[in-house]
């Protein structure tokens, strides 16, 4: 089975669950980090299974911010077994330096479509949450606590930030397969 397919959801997947746990970017991007400290490591901590303090958010923000959690969640989970999966197969498949390369080149294919979405951020957001939320809860008056915490221009950032990690994720994975190509010409002389 080739498993070049599955690199560049994987490395997209990892640089998203990189990202959201990046304490030091929250700072970096957040306009209001030392307003909002107390809160970000709450969410954080509730992201990762802890109990959220709820006394600052409106009930649509509490709803919402379940609906978060359970989509972080399912990306936590699918970018675990997609790294099973690929080692499964990376240990099972003979042209391995090959799929390295491919995935690396798909996956910046993929990235392509991210700068894209950068580019249309308003109306790809809105399509986003349309997508993986099945309610209008997302859509949160402007003072409300999540907005201010969170602007657009937060998003945009994280955006940019999770298309660097997988354009350098996608690089890695070229040299990999690039290493492991030479490595099987070196043997065979």
């Amino acid at each position: 089975m080739k498993f070049s397919f599955f690199i560049p959801f994987f490395i997209i997947l990892l640089s998203i669950n990189i990202l959201i746990f990046n304490q030091d970017f929250y700072q970096k991007e957040m306009p209001q980090y030392q307003e909002y400290e107390t809160e970000l490591l709450n969410l954080l901590q509730y992201f990762k299974g802890e109990e959220l303090n709820t006394e600052n958010y409106s009930e649509k923000e509490i709803f919402h911010l379940k609906d978060v959690r359970k989509l972080m969640w399912v990306s936590f989970i699918i970018t675990t077994l997609l790294s099973l999966l690929l080692i499964i197969l990376i240990t099972k498949n003979s042209q391995r330096k090959k799929e390295f390369l491919l995935g690396g080149v798909y996956t910046c294919i993929l990235l392509i479509l991210l700068i894209i979405v950068l580019l249309t951020f308003s109306t790809s957001f809105i399509a986003f949450h349309k997508i993986f939320f099945t309610n209008n809860l997302w859509l949160l008056p402007a003072n409300s606590l999540l907005i201010q915490m969170f602007p657009e221009r937060f998003f945009i950032e994280s955006l940019k930030q999770i298309i660097l990690y997988s354009f350098t994720l996608s690089l890695l994975s070229i040299i990999i397969g690039v290493f492991l190509q030479e490595k099987k010409h070196d043997k065979r002389t």
